[in-house]
């Protein structure tokens, strides 16, 4: 009969033991996943103001240029529904269900903010090549210069390199920080299925 209830507390000791760090390893691992949140948003941020930025400062110089109002209003569509579409899209994971909400669903959210990063060359290149076409063209036509229109065409195409290599550097980045968090949800779903084994 001792020995009965010897073996009743040690389970429930082991049972609290695993129950304590289970709480631990949940508020470190929603920890680590906001911290990744907080670089992955700030990321985002950045972009979306860069867009802005060409819409203010990029339309007063093409405007200077004597580009059309339609090419105005065109790149200003552009950078738009490029900021919009970022903005949006990282507000599905959001910093409060990291804190309090389902882990799970967290990860099903990151998994579809990292398809939209993947599949995002898919609409940025197109949209960028018909940009330069359409600003190649325009530019053109109101600069009777060749070699100053040479120089501009010049140094766009190794300013859009630069800029291209930047967004690529980026876009990757946030896609392994996204692909980190999900990890780490699994892993830790992983473990309650394991201290959930345990304690059956």
């Amino acid at each position: 009969m001792d020995e009965l209830q010897e073996m009743r507390e040690q389970l429930a000791a082991l049972k609290e033991k695993l129950n304590k760090q289970e709480v631990v390893n949940d508020r470190l691992i929603r920890d680590v996943l906001n911290q990744k949140m907080k670089v992955i948003n700030k990321n985002g941020w950045i972009s979306g103001l860069c867009g802005l930025f060409v819409i203010t400062f990029g339309n007063f110089v093409f405007y200077r240029m004597g580009l059309s109002v339609w090419f105005l209003i065109g790149t200003t569509i552009m950078m738009i529904f490029c900021a919009a579409a970022t903005w949006i899209s990282h507000s599905w994971v959001k910093p409060s269900e990291i804190t309090n909400g389902d882990l799970l669903r967290v990860a099903k959210q990151a998994l579809r903010l990292q398809k939209v990063y993947k599949n995002w060359k898919y609409i940025a290149l197109p949209m960028i090549l018909v940009w330069l076409t359409w600003f190649a063209w325009e530019s053109a036509a109101e600069m009777r210069d060749t070699t100053m229109w040479m120089s501009i065409m010049l140094g766009g195409t190794i300013g859009g390199l630069i800029g291209g290599m930047i967004g690529f550097r980026q876009n990757k980045k946030v896609i392994n920080e996204l692909g980190e968090m999900i990890y780490h949800i699994e892993e830790m779903s992983d473990l309650d299925d394991e201290n959930d084994n345990a304690e059956n």
